[in-house]
């Protein structure tokens, strides 16, 4: 079965599964997803725990091993497998191990985000159906202050929208940093509904954002958000190289879409792309195409050479302006 993260309590309250998959490229949700597997599983008295990385090289007679010690005498196991991408010899060792499965072990494999290939898998498919996968990818921007809504519940806390748009302006891309602060709204302000004057007096800026969220807000044509973006990765020190380098990949991907329009609709060139890609970047992307003509493509990819020329050959000081203008286009 596949759940969200916040859906992990209550599908565990009724049954702790044989195995659970945690898949997501968002660390608090991966985190707080184990966490609450742990703290079920320890009351049902699943008291040791055993942890190994399936990356590179790794001892697989050590984990059989632990798969078949159990007695009536040793204690139920917690066995978490770390990855930090998938292999063919760490997804043939997790094939090996699956009929393994029995109720005195929980079987827990993390691992970064899984595409569209990766989840049909049959390793995965195996396991997905004995147990719950958790998909804790990073949030949409517009499921983020939902999420704050109900963060803030939690601790016994409300909001009006003001503050859930203040608090979103300065977390969004960062929610680690969000639990933190409403932690500590929480210890402030107890029990309270908050105003939007208590939250700009406590609130500290943690805004963390990835290159892949850029680029997201460019192709949806999010003027603010994008601004507010780009200035975070500029004040964190991100090389512009890398910033230029990303924007060409994708405005060359755009482009090669946009020639192809014109012989097949844009439904059956997503169908052709291996792996495939998820729904939400397909929206993107064709808001993206709607936006930008071939031509404004054509020339958006010579003005990214002109700014790596600027970046690497002439050592400009406006480079930053040219980036952003760059960027300007996909905006108006």
């Amino acid at each position: 079965m596949r759940i969200y993260p916040e859906q992990l309590a209550q599908q565990i309250q009724q049954k702790l599964p044989s195995c659970c998959l945690i898949f997501g490229d968002e660390a608090l949700l991966t985190i707080e997803a184990f966490e609450q597997l742990q703290v079920k599983a320890k009351a049902l008295g699943f008291l040791e725990r055993f942890s190994y990385s399936l990356d590179g090289s790794f001892d697989k007679d050590q984990i059989f091993s632990q798969f078949n010690t159990l007695s009536l005498f040793s204690e139920r196991q917690i066995i978490e497998l770390t990855l930090s991408k998938t292999t063919k010899e760490n997804t043939d060792f997790i094939r090996e191990i699956t009929p393994l499965l029995n109720p005195d072990i929980l079987l827990v494999i993390k691992g970064p985000k899984l595409n569209a290939q990766q989840l049909k898998s049959v390793w995965f498919n195996k396991l997905e159906q004995q147990g719950l996968f958790v998909a804790t990818n990073a949030l949409m921007p517009q499921r983020f202050p939902q999420w704050l809504f109900q963060r803030l519940r939690v601790v016994g806390l409300t909001a009006d929208n003001e503050v859930i748009d203040f608090l979103t302006l300065h977390f969004e891309g960062n929610l680690l940093a969000a639990k933190q602060e409403i932690e500590k709204l929480s210890i402030l302000f107890p029990k309270q509904h908050l105003h939007l004057t208590q939250v700009e007096q406590s609130i500290t800026t943690h805004n963390h954002f990835s290159l892949f969220q850029w680029v997201d807000s460019l192709l949806a044509g999010e003027k603010a958000r994008n601004a507010r973006i780009i200035k975070q990765l500029q004040a964190e020190g991100t090389e512009l190289l890398l910033l230029s380098a990303t924007l060409a990949s994708e405005i060359q991907k755009l482009l090669s879409y946009s020639y192809q329009m014109k012989t097949q609709s844009l439904p059956s060139l997503f169908a052709q792309q291996k792996p495939k890609l998820w729904p939400a970047k397909q929206a993107l992307l064709t808001k993206a195409l709607n936006r930008l003509s071939t031509l404004q493509l054509e020339k958006m990819i010579i003005e990214c050479a002109q700014l790596e020329v600027s970046v690497k050959v002439e050592n400009k000081t406006d480079t930053w302006l040219q980036l952003n203008a760059i960027c300007y286009q996909f905006l108006k």
